[in-house]
């Protein structure tokens, strides 16, 4: 699908999501994720994709956040304030960057998260983002 605009790092363009409120907390405030939606800004065919705001002020693309286990989404892209957020929002200036496949090997680095032999559900994933967006996800 074309997306119908280019992902920015203006807050006006985020939606900042309360986790709480898709789990069996529905009266909690936070831990909050940032999303967004439209293409990256390197993308010259506009796919049209879902991006979260980690915690570094990057965006990464939805499949990736996906397939990662819960504990390392959490570390590196759910925010436990709305401060958190406006605090890294404050602090994104011009052109977005979208993680690339090796950023996202020095974002996960702390988390000590490896993906293991066993894990198709992740590969296949991984694979499906590369055949959609191979200028932006380099072996």
């Amino acid at each position: 699908m074309i997306a119908k605009r280019v992902i920015t790092n203006r807050f006006t363009d985020f939606h900042l999501l309360n986790v709480a409120k898709t789990t069996s907390q529905p009266d909690a405030r936070g831990p909050y994720m940032v999303i967004q939606t439209g293409s990256s800004p390197d993308d010259p065919e506009m796919r049209e994709c879902s991006f979260a705001l980690t915690r570094r002020g990057t965006w990464l693309h939805g499949y990736i956040f996906f397939m990662l286990p819960k504990s390392v989404r959490r570390e590196i892209a759910v925010h436990e304030t709305v401060a958190d957020v406006m605090r890294i929002a404050e602090e994104l200036m011009g052109k977005p960057v979208v993680e690339s496949l090796d950023s996202l090997r020095d974002l996960l680095h702390g988390t000590g998260f490896s993906p293991s032999a066993e894990d198709s559900e992740s590969e296949v994933l991984l694979e499906e983002l590369k055949r959609r967006h191979p200028h932006e996800i380099q072996p």
